[in-house]
């Protein structure tokens, strides 16, 4: 049985991750701090509750920007996979307040490295983003598209921690894959994202409120093909590579309200607020290297998707929102 270490393993997609690698018969290390700038700590809680009952689940209260004591976990556990998905992972956020990305993001990232070169680790799984892109006008995103101006430095950041894991790559000859997740939305789903706050609204019959005009584009993701993305790149060791993880399938706002009310089949009321100067205008991931690298493709479809995040909703909203 082989061991996984999953950094920010109680957090949006880190728990599915975890779920997903004991399902599949892996010995699963999750390492959280249960510390966000984005919800109460407590949500966190509630999406690994039912994972701790396992066995093979161990949990770690550790913040990964505290080398000697991460280096204490992959001392004791010995872990010969890692997926590093532990961010901070608001754009706005980090235009006001930038330093927690900075260290997190990059300092964080350069801990867990040291930690995987220090003992040997088999391969490592980055979590990435689209937000690396910018503004970029040439669609769909090829992984080799221009990188150099992010709209902020989150998207600064997640690119500077791509840049460190070339240099640990070539130097050290660790398998590293970095993924650039796209948009992804579903169980467990983090309470800043707009599908979580419109969903939550919709089913509490509370009015929505849309950026702009509703034209701006997202590549929405289903957490569900995000996790298989992230499972068959820890099991594929590639030596370095950076792959794209998205819908391919832009939709707008509008488009997206659309599809929550014609799955909930409730009419809301909706205004407009002014768009943010810090929002891409369109996020469109190109996967032909997912495909031909991780013979990955998105199964689910923004429909489903939703219809799936809104059935969980009715079950946690409760208990799960802040």
């Amino acid at each position: 049985m082989e061991t996984v270490l999953v950094t920010g393993g109680a957090g949006f997609i880190g728990s599915n991750v975890c779920e997903a690698l004991l399902k599949k018969g892996y010995r699963v290390i999750c390492v959280d701090n249960f510390d966000s700038d984005l919800y109460d700590g407590k949500i966190k809680e509630g999406y690994i509750e039912k994972l701790i009952a396992n066995q093979n689940f161990a949990v770690y209260r550790t913040d990964i920007r505290h080398k000697a004591e991460l280096e204490d976990v992959f001392n004791k556990e010995k872990p010969e996979l890692v997926a590093h998905l532990a961010a901070r992972a608001n754009v706005r956020n980090a235009v006001k307040d930038p330093y927690p990305y900075i260290s997190i993001n990059i300092e964080g990232t350069l801990n867990v490295l040291e930690c995987c070169r220090d003992n040997a680790v088999k391969n490592l799984v980055i979590a990435s983003s689209g937000s690396v892109y910018g503004n970029d006008p040439v669609v769909p995103w090829a992984e080799d598209h221009l990188t150099g101006e992010p709209v902020s430095p989150y998207g600064a950041s997640k690119r500077s921690a791509e840049l460190l894991a070339y240099t640990y790559h070539r130097n050290f000859d660790l398998n590293i894959t970095c993924l650039r997740y796209f948009n992804a939305y579903g169980e467990n789903n983090r309470p800043d994202l707009v599908p979580y706050i419109w969903g939550k609204a919709i089913l509490d019959e509370e009015e929505i409120e849309i950026s702009g005009d509703g034209s701006r584009e997202r590549d929405y993701t289903y957490v569900g093909d995000v996790v298989r993305g992230t499972v068959l790149a820890l099991e594929k060791p590639l030596g370095f590579e950076i792959i794209n993880i998205g819908n391919s399938n832009p939709t707008s706002l509008k488009d997206l309200l659309e599809i929550f009310k014609r799955v909930s089949g409730i009419e809301v009321k909706v205004r407009s607020r002014p768009s943010n100067s810090v929002s891409m205008e369109k996020t469109f991931a190109d996967i032909t290297k997912a495909k031909r690298l991780l013979d990955w493709e998105p199964e689910v479809t923004l429909e489903e998707g939703v219809r799936r995040l809104l059935t969980w909703l009715r079950d946690h909203r409760l208990e799960k929102s802040v």
